[in-house]
């Protein structure tokens, strides 16, 4: 929209406001003052533009929604303030003309021009004033009406920018094209080496991350069973204890030591134990669910977390590995076979109870396993 639409849109609305205003001046003397004066203020105060109301000596003695928007003032803070004080502008000509507003000779002015809102950000606004004499000799009200045009003007400024920078390259390759073009060749091969350190670099950090999480795989897992460690033992049950009291969901442990393993090696050697470690180990991973969990404990000592899990599911589990175990022979030597068993302890979680208590109560379950007889479990 050029100026003069502007002008004319902005006096369309002034004087259909004026208008408006006079009839509900006329209301008001007969009916309800303080009503009527609340619905002529409703329609400036939601204006979708910005307005401003100055009396003859340029002080805002209105002013609504959108223009605290723009300007970052509250309504106290502009009342009866002149509005040089409230729209600052860094141009002196500007400010000069802000300040003498109410005295401009000409009804109806238009100017776009950059402001300082309260919060220190520059600005562009588009403003029409509109000056309401009651005589030609004086101006008693001005009322101003603008927007906010910043985003307008920066992308104008930019596409101007754009356009002084295609011409400048447009001027730079017509004189300059041979050796424009050398430079593009000579881009294409760094751009060709860049993609092969950044493919080169990829693979360097995919290696990395291998290697990362090999190195937490192997700080978490026994190296001889497979199973995870003693260490990892205490993130992954403190982590199911938080969970089950969360949740109130029941949880087990199994504690579970492989019966006079000590005589095994001394009579068979470490390399036979290490063989009979291995098979516990996968007897006890073939056993248990997707989400339980096992570890080495310590020697020929395992421990299985088995979560959402109450004692009837907990002693079948321990049965089935009990039971597989002591089923399965061993060649440490050209003689007869050799059959191993377990004792196993279990624990079942009790509120409040810490995880040291609760494996200290299955390794008393175990211990009580072993002194009755070994080879069964005990709850």
């Amino acid at each position: 929209m050029n100026k003069g639409l502007k002008i004319s849109a902005d006096t369309a609305e002034i004087n259909f406001l004026r208008r408006k205003y006079e009839e509900l001046k006329q209301q008001i003397a007969i009916k309800c003052p303080e009503c009527g004066q609340a619905k002529f203020k409703d329609l400036f105060i939601h204006a979708a533009s910005a307005i401003v109301v100055l009396n003859d000596g340029g002080k805002i003695v209105f002013a609504n929604k959108m223009f605290n928007n723009i300007t970052g003032f509250s309504q106290d803070e502009i009342l009866m303030k002149p509005i040089h004080q409230i729209m600052l502008s860094p141009n002196k000509s500007t400010a000069d003309f802000i300040k003498n507003i109410s005295s401009n000779v000409i009804d109806s002015t238009n100017l776009t021009f950059q402001m300082v809102n309260k919060n220190h950000e520059e600005i562009w606004v588009d403003m029409s004033i509109k000056h309401l004499k009651e005589d030609s000799n004086s101006c008693d009200t001005s009322i101003c009406i603008f927007k906010n045009i910043t985003k307008e003007k920066e992308n104008k400024l930019r596409n101007e920018e754009l356009i002084q920078e295609l011409m400048e390259v447009k001027e730079l390759q017509e004189d300059n094209s041979a050796q424009l073009s050398i430079l593009l060749h000579e881009l294409d091969d760094k751009n060709l080496i860049l993609e092969k350190e950044i493919s080169e670099r990829k693979k360097a950090e995919k290696k990395l991350r291998e290697s990362e999480e090999m190195f937490k795989s192997l700080s978490i897992t026994d190296p001889l069973t497979g199973l995870y460690n003693r260490r990892h033992l205490q993130d992954v049950a403190r982590s199911e204890l938080a969970r089950n009291k969360k949740n109130k969901t029941p949880l087990c442990i199994l504690l579970m030591d492989v019966d006079n393993f000590k005589n095994f090696n001394d009579s068979y050697g470490h390399s036979a134990g290490d063989v009979v470690l291995k098979s516990v180990s996968r007897i006890i991973k073939d056993s248990l669910r997707e989400f339980d969990s096992a570890f080495r404990y310590g020697g020929e000592e395992f421990i299985t977390v088995l979560p959402e899990t109450e004692q009837k599911e907990a002693i079948r589990i321990a049965e089935e590995i009990r039971i597989t175990l002591a089923q399965k022979e061993f060649h440490p030597n050209s003689g007869d076979p050799v059959q191993k068993t377990m004792s196993i302890g279990i624990a079942q979680y009790q509120p409040e109870e810490s995880l040291d208590e609760m494996l200290k109560r299955a390794d008393e379950n175990m211990y009580r396993a072993k002194i009755k007889g070994k080879n069964r479990v005990y709850f």
